[in-house]
């Protein structure tokens, strides 16, 4: 199969026009649902206009933190009567596993009301679990999408085959072609500019329809400097990822030049108005090598100058790298604990403990003044009370200040974690996102989510171990009189929710000071009851 190849030239696609010659050209329309910052769409639209195919991008609702439901009739109708009047060609949805009951409903709409246009599923759970979708529309799309997309649909324009597409799977008549992944994009500067002009996006929320790019509501822009990640942990998308592309070595991490990441913040820079911080949102950040940190040290503060944060995995905590991020306009880190037992780290998320450098970053960071974010995962239900006295201890024993997000443990269709489940015969499978809905009101965690008593306990002291205004010598003497406590929970519960409330007003009036509150932030986060712990 012969694949797009494109020159490396303009990787930004907002000023290109499409080819009329008497003939409208060919024309997508993407969808994505609670999904606004969903870069991957933005990806393949743009990759879809450089190769002069017309594209239209509705975002179906916005991400709630927690409190997701179903689209109503009247919104489901406006996206339909966007690709009605745009008479597309064909039509394309996106979504995570947890999702899945909705992109069926929104499916079984398009079906009835477009019952010959060719119909796509992409994201991670189609790249999951193609076997059990593909029954459901025309083609499959698994792994990386840009090439495909562009290969899918110039064959559907020029009337050629469509199953033999890499990355394709293609549902002809009720026969299924697979098609087994292309190779990875190694040339990452291949890669356009995401899709962020106003005019070809459509957001439907509220059952109200506005044309305009609904990421440049919030003051946050975020970015990928790379694509993959060096690590492997079990409860992860990536481990999905390596398998489809059996990828185990260091390939499968791939950067992008300077060059090119400073053209897209310079875009950001001049098209979203409100833009007050920069996110790099890789599993992995600067793990790039000498030569790439030097020139990105220049460049930063030269073309952009906008304060960062990033994710860095504990090794990467080093302090002279951070010192001279620092320097460049890094404010914030986030990095992972999950869990402060080492035998839970190793053996039940597939990750080398990281607590030795965590507590090294949290002294050296009394200099730095970095905001600190850790990550911690709860609702382990293999994980034993001792697990949790070890993580509730290592909490205590990190240097304040820091804040944490809690993730409540959810099972996603493809990962390591939910196949080792399957097939030890410990795992439910009701409980895979998919057939489960858990994610749509629990990813990250909220306090209200029914626990058991130990588990309420245990997450309260993690709560309180993070609040500098609560003495850590009366969080040691619950910990050392746990039992009592967990038959008693109710009190220190509520305190620590409580504690929670006083740290997200601290929050929002830090964010409000530096003009990075805005009211696209407060109806993701802004439910009282569903306020996330920290």
């Amino acid at each position: 199969m012969q694949t797009q190849t494109v020159e490396r030239l303009d990787p930004d696609t907002s000023h290109i026009t499409f080819p009329v010659k008497g003939k409208k050209p060919f024309s997508v329309a993407l969808m994505t649902i609670y999904s606004v910052e969903n870069a991957g769409i933005r990806y393949v639209s743009a990759a879809l206009k450089r190769a002069g195919i017309e594209t239209h991008i509705i975002f179906l609702r916005d991400w709630i933190h927690n409190a997701l439901e179903m689209p109503t009739e009247k919104e489901l109708q406006m996206a339909m009567d966007i690709i009605r009047k745009k008479n597309v060609d064909m039509i394309g949805v996106g979504f995570m596993s947890s999702l899945l009951p909705m992109a069926r409903e929104v499916t079984k709409r398009l079906r009835a009301e477009f019952p010959t246009t060719p119909l796509v599923w992409g994201g991670i759970h189609p790249t999951s679990t193609p076997e059990t979708c593909i029954d459901e529309v025309d083609y499959v799309c698994v792994g990386e999408g840009e090439e495909a997309a562009i290969d899918l649909c110039e064959a559907l324009r020029d009337g050629t085959d469509t199953t033999n597409i890499p990355n394709i799977w293609a549902n002809k008549n009720g026969t299924i072609h697979q098609n087994g992944p292309r190779p990875l994009v190694k040339d990452m500067d291949w890669l356009p500019y995401p899709d962020t002009i106003d005019e070809n996006k459509y957001y439907i929320e509220k059952e109200k329809l506005t044309i305009e790019e609904p990421w440049k509501r919030g003051a946050e822009y975020r970015i990928y400097f790379s694509r993959g990640c060096p690590y492997n942990c079990s409860y992860c998308y990536v481990s999905i990822l390596r398998d489809v592309y059996d990828e185990k070595g260091k390939e499968f991490y791939r950067a992008r030049s300077v060059q090119h990441i400073m053209g897209e913040l310079e875009l950001i820079k001049d098209t979203f108005p409100k833009v007050a911080r920069v996110k790099i949102d890789d599993d992995t950040s600067f793990a790039f090598g000498k030569k790439w940190m030097e020139e990105f040290l220049v460049e930063y503060p030269k073309r952009i100058g906008i304060p960062f944060e990033c994710l860095l995995i504990p090794p990467m905590l080093r302090e002279d790298m951070l010192k001279k991020l620092v320097e460049v306009g890094l404010v914030r880190v986030q990095t992972g604990i999950e869990s402060g037992s080492s035998k839970e780290s190793k053996e039940m998320h597939n990750r080398s403990p990281g607590n030795n450098a965590i507590m090294r970053f949290g002294e050296f960071n009394k200099e730095l003044g970095l905001d600190i974010v850790y990550d911690v995962i709860i609702d382990n239900p293999y994980a034993n009370e001792e697990m949790k006295i070890e993580t509730a201890e290592f909490l205590l024993d990190l240097p304040l200040p820091y804040s944490i997000y809690f993730y409540s443990l959810n099972y996603f269709p493809g990962t390591a974690l939910t196949k080792q489940g399957l097939e030890n015969g410990t795992l439910d499978p009701n409980l895979i996102e998919g057939r489960n809905t858990k994610a749509w009101k629990q990813f990250r965690v909220s306090m209200d989510w029914p626990r058991s008593d130990e588990d309420r306990f245990y997450l309260a002291l993690y709560c309180l171990a993070s609040k500098s205004f609560v003495p850590r010598s009366f969080i040691r003497k619950l910990l050392d009189n746990r039992e009592y406590w967990k038959q008693n929970v109710d009190p220190i519960f509520y305190l620590a929710w409580g504690a929670n409330y006083i740290r997200m007003a601290a929050v929002g009036y830090r964010y409000w000071k530096s003009g990075e509150l805005t009211w696209f932030k407060i109806k993701q986060y802004g439910n009282l009851k569903k306020m996330i712990s920290q």
